[in-house]
């Protein structure tokens, strides 16, 4: 089985918490989320929280904290 090559992307700080993450992106995402492909197109196998996670550093327990359950 082939993987992927991926890479590691750190996220901005969260707002709420503060702390920035990391996160492992396939270079398929990357490429596709830099050229501009809206992040649910460039990243469609990612849950929705991943996805705000890598876009604006919100991390799920803290969205939840803020806004409620996200689903």
């Amino acid at each position: 089985m082939t993987t992927a090559p991926t890479t590691l992307y750190v996220t901005n700080a969260c707002r709420f918490c503060g702390a920035a993450s990391t996160v492992e992106l396939t270079a398929a995402e990357v490429a596709a989320w830099l050229t501009g492909a809206p992040i649910q197109d460039a990243m469609p196998d990612r849950p929705a929280p991943s996805r705000e996670l890598v876009r604006n550093g919100t991390h799920p327990e803290c969205w939840t904290a803020m806004f409620g359950s996200a689903e």
